[in-house]
């Protein structure tokens, strides 16, 4: 159960602290005394969005924490620390804390048990601590696309809705798929010509690396730059040794061979000194005769040749042409794209073989698909009977004694025949919830047919069937915790005092907090709370408080006859919390 709030800063809330208790906790106030915002702020600690908005004026930060106690249900217990043991964080023992800050300068923050947490981890597990109903939650009743999901849950069948969503969503995929297929068959040649045209293109090119591309760039440089690379090469030949090009004179190897006559005339006199400058000499002539070899071997190979030079040109100019139109930076991504092409061909050339296998797919998952819908309409037709009945008796003990309420359930006709299953020789739409269209029937008086409900209830009446629905729903569920922001909307009287007593009941297995106007549900609160709205120092602050059995009194007299609590208003509310007892 929830067992505290504490909220700071949070639109009039300055620094509320509420203990809650099992049983009914009823809250009551003024209209914008700020009962709601209470709710609101409990909404945002089970990750509702927060809009720094929400912040308290003159606020940097609003804190929300909720405490729960586990220590009664081991079921939840269990099941929700197994989603923080999945989180990395910390089991639970008997309390959860959960801890939601707002800021407004920075990203807001979620502990949970003192560790960080997430958004989406908090949203999970607060689906599971607390069920809210705000003043308007009791309208999506009149959205016949909720029934089905209602229904499902009074038969326990999420299990096979999954299973059915699941198949569906296979069925689509593969549909789009062989659709694809089917387009591509048709355009078929068109593609190969193109695809053909291309490879030829790029086979004939013979590609070898992006090396070749380098290498054929720089053999252009040197045959294009021949005479002048000639002048040069000789001028280093001349300058290393004269003699290689049959010319007189010394070059850089013969000064560096009478150097190394005249360092051992010195060695003779200081050895030392002349065994180091020696080997640097040595060195150099080494180098200096490589280089010399080197250069005479390459000066054999500059040449120019006008047609090497031509077919060299033709041949880079053939790949950076490819490179163009095909828009790619290398030769290499252009080897990459030939067999890209290559792979779509056979694709192209394999397509109806894979139209078939598609086809084999689609019959295989339809026809498992097929029953699993069957199945799970045959679970929901012989549910429904069972839930119609139950609302019915729900309502006959809330003031609505005459009417006869009928969860309809039908398969509608398919519009697409491939999207479609074969039920009783007719076609039925398919859908992620299966073949059924579920919608809530209901007439009010005795001797009128049924009527879809968004057609005959009132406000009060939708009002009545949510607490209906709930009631029957909420032994099969584990979330221990419901709200109820005032769904007694559109009620009163004898109609009131009975929607006292369900909710009464339902928080036996239930902790329930409901917010209301009514002093006949007020009276039937296990704790009681009154919500007040002031001014200090100039600013608007709500305050909460738990009521004593006298000042209960007291505030169910308020309801009865608003702020002037005279004797007959107490002497009545006092005959209304007898009553409830």
């Amino acid at each position: 159960m929830l067992s505290e709030i504490k909220i700071q800063n949070y639109a009039l809330l300055k620094e509320v602290r509420v203990e809650f208790h099992p049983g009914l906790n009823i809250l009551t106030g003024e209209t914008g005394a700020g009962k709601s915002i209470i709710i609101g702020a409990l909404d945002i600690a089970l990750g509702e969005r927060g809009y720094v908005e929400n912040i308290r004026t003159g606020e940097d930060k609003a804190v929300i924490e909720a405490v729960f106690d586990l220590s009664k249900n081991t079921v939840l217990k269990n099941l929700l620390n197994a989603k923080l043991d999945n989180a990395g964080i910390e089991a639970s023992q008997d309390t959860l804390v959960i801890k939601r800050e707002l800021n407004r300068s920075s990203k807001g923050r979620i502990f949970i048990n003192n560790n960080a947490a997430s958004l989406s981890l908090l949203q999970d597990i607060g689906v599971m601590l607390i069920d809210i109903h705000g003043q308007h939650e009791h309208q999506s009743l009149l959205k016949s696309e909720v029934h089905i999901g209602l229904l499902d849950a009074y038969a326990a069948s999420a299990p096979q809705v999954m299973k059915v969503s699941e198949l569906y969503a296979r069925l689509i995929e593969i549909e789009s798929e062989i659709k694809k297929l089917n387009t591509l068959e048709s355009e078929k040649q068109e593609k190969l010509d193109i695809l053909n045209y291309r490879i030829t293109e790029l086979t004939n090119a013979a590609l070898v690396s992006d090396e070749e591309l380098e290498n054929l760039n720089a053999r252009r440089e040197k045959m294009a730059h021949s005479e002048s690379l000639k002048t040069s090469v000789n001028s280093i030949i001349k300058a290393l040794s004269p003699a290689s090009a049959d010319l007189e004179g010394d070059g850089a190897i013969e000064l560096l061979d009478k150097a190394k006559t005249h360092i051992e005339e010195v060695g003779e006199i200081d050895k030392k000194a002349a065994r180091e400058i020696m080997a640097m000499v040595d060195d150099a002539l080494i180098k200096a005769e490589e280089a010399k070899s080197f250069f005479l071997e390459y000066v054999d190979t500059i040449e120019f040749d006008r047609d090497a030079l031509a077919e060299t040109e033709e041949r880079i100019e053939l790949i950076e042409t490819l490179m163009k139109k095909y828009k790619k930076d290398s030769v290499s991504s252009l080897m990459s794209y030939a067999k890209q092409l290559e792979e779509e061909k056979k694709k192209i050339e394999l397509n109806s073989d894979t139209i078939s296998l598609r086809e084999a797919e689609r019959k295989n998952v339809l026809k498992d698909l097929s029953a699993k819908c069957i199945a799970l309409s045959e679970l929901r037709h012989k549910k429904s009977v069972e839930l119609g009945k139950k609302i019915e008796e729900e309502l006959k003990g809330l003031g609505i004694s005459k009417a006869s309420f009928e969860v309809r359930v039908t398969e509608p006709e398919a519009e697409n025949s491939r999207i479609s299953v074969d039920l009783g020789g007719k076609k039925v739409r398919l859908s992620a919830d299966g073949i059924n269209q579920v919608e809530f029937m209901i007439s009010l008086n005795a001797g009128e047919e049924v009527k879809p409900l968004v057609k005959v209830a009132s406000g009060g009446e939708v009002s009545r069937i949510m607490l209906s629905i709930k009631n029957i729903l909420s032994g099969a569920d584990t979330i221990p915790v419901l709200v109820f922001d005032e769904i007694d909307t559109g009620i009163s009287g004898k109609v009131a005092q009975a929607t006292g007593k369900k909710l009464k009941e339902i928080s036996k297995n239930k902790q329930l907090i409901c917010i209301t106007h009514l002093p006949q549900i007020a009276a039937f609160s296990d704790v009681h709370y009154s919500v007040t709205k002031g001014t200090q120092s100039g600013k608007t602050h709500t305050a909460i408080n738990r009521l004593s059995p006298e000042e209960k009194v007291t505030e169910v007299a308020k309801l009865l006859s608003g702020e002037t609590v005279t004797g007959a208003s107490l002497n009545a509310a006092r005959d209304l919390i007898n009553e409830a007892v």
